[in-house]
């Protein structure tokens, strides 16, 4: 199939990385960080000052047993940090120069039930997301549909074909192992020209182009694998996850090391780029002598959905980016939506388009009630009625919410309306909490 869509907006951000991949030294303090799964309660595996592997279990989920969580970096476990009600949100590791790995063994594919075990075993099921209602693998449940998202169109994302290189091996062998459970879907772009990806075998190829949120997966199994049933299982990886699939299986290790970018206006041009890192790297590594904390805000994650970062910290889990964006002291100015320079920028028809523009951390304004729900359609290419349904979850209606296509989404399918949104509602948000209450009430998480 070629996906071929029209709504969307590629928002014209200055600041974005270039070049080859760089390899970034290695740590001398790694982080696991536990924040995406605030909804877990943890069993820990390990205290601090044990000795630790790379790829050895740290923690253990208490609602699945031997759903384990691994440690990005060999060394001795330092310390483990709790938020409120004890609630664990990360682990830290002081790593050792040589890197060693904990094996988990290789595993045949011949066995759905045997292959589902070794990659929980192997700390991969926090790696996959499964739709409806973003949750973890469950051991016992076969997945119906496997979706390999091999484009991106994010800001500040890497592209696949960086994250692919070199591993081009692993990246087949965990292809063909997820073929073992179900079919696969790779999604790539029209015009992409990495070898892995078009030679690729044991799977479904199709291709896709247009502005983002062409790379987002709920669009690609909105039209490929709809999901109109709560009970059902699709699975969401991404080309690393398939490459720390491969070499698990082959191997029996945990792949510890992922491509991200740095980017963003806070940076300097030529300190911006593609990089090679170890897993839980600190933010203060990644940013030491390209730009100060003070200066720019550290968002992990891209421009329109990341989140707040500290140096004293990680990336997220599942983020792949590390992005400084400028932090104006001064306040919005009287009427500055009628004072549009050079360097501002609209979505809307109303002012000339700037191919590219300045973007602060400035709202230019509070929440509001919503003004106009037509608006979000220009930019919202699934067939959702954004405003509609991000009421029906506020209001707790979720059968009304599942109705309107709950079970079809994602929160950074509404990073777009949430940017143009004039009354500042923070949709993301709405629809992360929106999913988490259906799953807890309606689904076996």
């Amino acid at each position: 199939m070629h996906l071929k869509i029209k709504r969307g907006l590629d928002i014209p951000l200055e600041g974005k990385p270039k070049g080859t991949l760089q390899q970034l030294p290695a740590p001398a303090l790694a982080f696991l960080d536990l924040d995406h799964f605030y909804f877990l309660r943890f069993s820990l595996l390990k205290k601090p000052g044990d000795k630790v592997l790379i790829g050895e279990p740290l923690l253990e989920d208490k609602s699945c047993p031997g759903r384990v969580f691994v440690s990005p970096a060999s060394g001795t476990l330092k310390e483990v940090v709790r938020g409120l009600k004890r609630r664990i949100l990360s682990v830290s590791i002081s790593c050792q120069p040589n890197k060693e790995f904990f094996d988990h063994g290789t595993c045949q594919t011949n066995s759905k039930e045997k292959l589902l075990s070794h990659l929980m075993q192997g700390g991969l099921f926090p790696h996959i997301v499964v739709r409806p209602c973003n949750r973890l693998p469950a051991p016992q449940t076969i997945p119906e549909a496997i979706f390999v998202c091999a484009l991106s169109s994010a800001p500040y994302a890497p592209p696949p074909e960086l994250e692919v290189q070199g591993h081009e091996a692993h990246f087949q062998k965990g292809l063909s192992a997820l073929a073992a459970l179900c079919p696969v879907h790779l999604m790539t772009h029209k015009n992409t020209t990495a070898a892995p990806f078009l030679n690729a075998s044991d799977v479904e190829r199709h291709t896709a182009e247009g502005p983002h949120p062409i790379g987002n997966p709920s669009l690609h199994i909105a039209a490929i694998h709809p999901i109109t049933r709560n009970d059902q299982a699709v699975w969401t990886l991404t080309v690393s996850d398939v490459i720390a699939i491969g070499r698990l299986v082959s191997e029996g290790k945990y792949e510890h090391e992922q491509v991200i970018s740095i980017a963003g206006e806070g940076i300097p041009e030529s300190k911006r780029g593609y990089f090679k890192m170890s897993r839980g790297t600190p933010v203060q590594d990644l940013i030491r002598g390209r730009c100060d904390e003070d200066s720019a805000r550290l968002l992990s994650g891209n421009p329109l959905i990341g989140a707040k970062v500290n140096c004293d910290a990680s990336l997220k889990f599942f983020d792949n980016a590390l992005c400084a964006l400028p932090q104006p002291e001064q306040k919005r100015r009287f009427c500055h939506f009628l004072r549009l320079g050079t360097k501002s920028y609209t979505s809307m028809p109303t002012y000339f388009k700037r191919k590219k523009a300045r973007f602060t951390t400035l709202q230019h304004g509070e929440e509001r009630t919503f003004v106009d729900g037509a608006i979000y359609d220009r930019v919202m290419p699934l067939r959702i009625p954004v405003m509609h349904l991000v009421k029906a979850i506020l209001a707790e209606d979720f059968e009304l919410a599942e109705s309107l296509g709950l079970l079809c989404v994602s929160p950074e399918d509404f990073a777009l309306p949430a940017f143009i949104c004039p009354s500042k509602i923070e949709m993301p948000e709405i629809i992360r909490r929106g999913l988490r209450s259906y799953a807890e009430q309606y689904l076996e998480t």
